[in-house]
């Protein structure tokens, strides 16, 4: 069921403030949710208590530390303001002062809060203090994942200790009448008590992953005093740009290895070519090369491919990297959801195939970033949701994608292939076998 179409359910007023608790997607919802009434020519403000992720990780822009009286005047017209001030940590934002908050909040018709914290577990079980709710809120939600259903309760729960006191300290597994004991216990007993009055929900996110939903859902209805809704986001279709990028400086090979023939031809040519291919059948919308090098520049333009010279190699792969990008945002996804996936072009041996069943797989995964592994070791190609642009764009120096996907390992898929060999990129000549 949409967001929309829930609240509707539950029943809104001229003056809507939604918070959303637990775990398992709130900012998702969140911004699922005001797209959706800012469509309907809603003001919307979107805020926070606690803390959540910085609007330009989110892909959306934001009012962050400044005055409440900006604030106000964003609000003055249909749409969505996401407002906060800054965090100590840069990829998150703290909710406005009171005093700001006080003062638009009487612009906006709705206000969504995310006012729980969840480290990115599908489940939550809230401790001393939490969630943080503001006075004026008319309606909780109570978010929690499927992912979660079917798995041990260590691997899922955030804040397991307090879930314990409920359940016990036995090793669970966790099934859909203990969900809902949980989040009865653990989050509407205490809400009802604390805050009279409000309407409060459950919704179980992600039921695209569920075989019976209907039945999940009847299940946690049982231990359950707030009606229980399914929800899955809205899928937007994908839109995948490749980008391949081949302006190193082959320092330690001893000559340019992009040009060193492997089976009778240059080793860029393998990817390059595969990947031109992978194009052809519809896997990507965009294919980019990005080289210093005025000869494999010339071969792809040759083969039909946007080929883009990179004037400063000597700044690193961040450089290579960031024009790959502005490059590939010129071929426009028109409202689909983008993702870059990443290429080195000294790696010759990577298949088509393999390449193929890891965007695949990604894709499935519901994850933002993906990259291919062996025995857990993360390598190319590495593919990140366009949220990540902004940190990418950041990037200085011979750094590369890893360094972003490092910083948010809760949002990797590791796609494991069994043969090293397609990983293996070839920084010196002995990695060839050719040496002599």
């Amino acid at each position: 069921m949409k967001l929309d179409e829930i609240m509707e359910k539950l029943g809104t007023g001229s003056k809507t403030a939604v918070s959303f608790v637990g775990a398992g997607g709130k900012t998702s919802c969140i911004l699922e949710l005001a797209d959706q009434w800012a469509a309907q020519g809603k003001k919307v403000l979107v805020t926070t208590t606690v803390h959540m992720e910085h609007p330009k990780l989110l892909g959306r822009t934001g009012l962050i530390d400044q005055p409440g009286e900006k604030v106000r005047e964003a609000l003055e017209t249909p749409g969505v303001v996401i407002a906060g001030t800054s965090s100590e940590t840069p990829e998150k934002i703290k909710g406005l002062t009171e005093e700001d908050y006080r003062q638009v909040r009487e612009q906006a018709q709705a206000i969504l809060t995310e006012a729980d914290g969840s480290r990115k577990f599908p489940v939550k079980v809230p401790g001393k203090g939490e969630p943080v709710l503001r006075e004026d809120t008319t309606h909780i939600l109570i978010l929690a994942g499927a992912s979660a259903l079917g798995r041990p309760l260590e691997e899922v729960c955030h804040r397991l200790k307090f879930a314990e006191k409920i359940l016990g300290s036995q090793s669970w597994i966790l099934t859909s009448e203990l969900l809902g004991r949980l989040l009865e216990k653990g989050y509407v007993e205490p809400l009802k008590k604390q805050y009279p009055g409000r309407k409060i929900a459950v919704i179980l996110n992600q039921q695209d992953l569920l075989d019976e939903p209907e039945r999940v859902k009847e299940k946690i209805e049982t231990q359950m005093s707030v009606p229980v809704f399914l929800h899955s986001r809205e899928e937007r279709e994908k839109c995948i740009h490749m980008i391949l990028l081949a302006a190193g400086f082959s320092r330690r090979f001893g000559e340019n290895k992009l040009l060193y023939p492997v089976k009778g031809k240059p080793m860029y040519l393998w990817t390059m070519e595969k990947l031109e291919e992978l194009q052809k059948e519809g896997f990507a919308h965009s294919l980019v090369l990005v080289s210093q090098y005025e000869e494999i520049l010339k071969e792809a333009r040759r083969q039909g491919l946007t080929a883009v010279e990179n004037p400063h190699s000597e700044r690193g792969i961040s450089s290579s990297l960031q024009i790959g990008l502005k490059a590939s945002k010129r071929f426009s996804c028109q409202g689909r959801e983008a993702y870059y996936m990443f290429f080195v072009a000294d790696q010759p041996f990577l298949q088509k195939k393999t390449i193929g069943d890891f965007l695949e797989a990604f894709l499935k995964s519901g994850k933002k970033i993906g990259c291919m592994s062996y025995q857990k070791t993360p390598g190319n190609p590495v593919i990140f949701h366009e949220s990540f642009v902004p940190e990418l764009m950041e990037l200085q120096g011979d750094t590369g994608g890893k360094r972003v996907l490092k910083r948010h390992m809760e949002e990797v898929f590791f796609y494991e292939i069994e043969n090293l060999g397609e990983l293996e990129d070839w920084d010196m000549k002995k990695d060839t076998g050719t040496e002599k």
